[in-house]
């Protein structure tokens, strides 16, 4: 959780408030974890190209419903 300090433009008051945005590096080290998984999923081979079912990345990126659904 990060703190974000602002100044009140009117009064020259600074205020404080609780963010919970990821930072800049957790959010590359996400997509780059997210990525891996992706990578490793089973892959299909059509023309020459790699492709993975959509259901699989929903799987790895936390929407497990659309492999139930399908």
């Amino acid at each position: 959780m990060a703190k974000i300090f602002e100044r009140n433009p009117d009064n020259g008051e600074i205020r404080s408030r609780d963010v919970n945005h990821p930072t800049k590096a957790q959010q590359a080290i996400s997509r780059s974890e997210i990525l891996d998984e992706i990578w490793a999923a089973n892959k299909i081979t059509h023309n020459g190209k790699w492709y993975v079912e959509l259901s699989q990345v929903c799987e790895i990126l936390g929407e497990d419903y659309a492999s139930r659904e399908a």
